[in-house]
């Protein structure tokens, strides 16, 4: 059980690090500041939730669903994961930051839905060992 709460906090700081690490090259690169929209903390506690979260989606399918459990995990997390960047779409940027740009706000956004699935499919065989 620790080593799932490890992997969980661990790869949710790692991506949340990631997610403000780009965020801080791409404000710089691109010359665009979205911090009224979202900021760091926003940043680091959405990482940290969807890492706990499919953690314990982990954690309960392969309890409960042994043989196939990983592999329905892997579906619905890759899923949720791609799914997410609806968000960002359907965000209207323009109630909060009049003079933001839509499609800089989607190429700094979408790429982060992912740091959260890359960061834990990274650190998981580090924490637990497949049968």
């Amino acid at each position: 059980m620790v080593r799932y709460i490890i992997l969980a906090l661990l790869s949710g700081l790692i991506a949340g690090g990631l997610s403000f690490g780009y965020d801080k090259f791409y404000e710089t690169n691109m010359f665009v500041d979205y911090s009224k929209v979202f900021g760091a903390p926003q940043l680091f506690m959405s990482c940290i939730i969807g890492t706990v979260l499919a953690t314990a989606g982990y954690a309960l399918l392969v309890r409960f669903i042994p043989k196939y459990g990983e592999i329905i995990f892997g579906f619905l997390f890759s899923i949720l994961t791609t799914a997410s960047i609806l968000g960002p779409l359907l965000f209207n940027v323009g109630e909060v930051c009049e003079e933001c740009d839509l499609f800089l706000f989607y190429g700094l956004t979408i790429p982060m839905h992912f740091f959260p699935f890359m960061s834990w499919y990274t650190l998981k065989p580090i924490f637990i060992q497949s049968k």
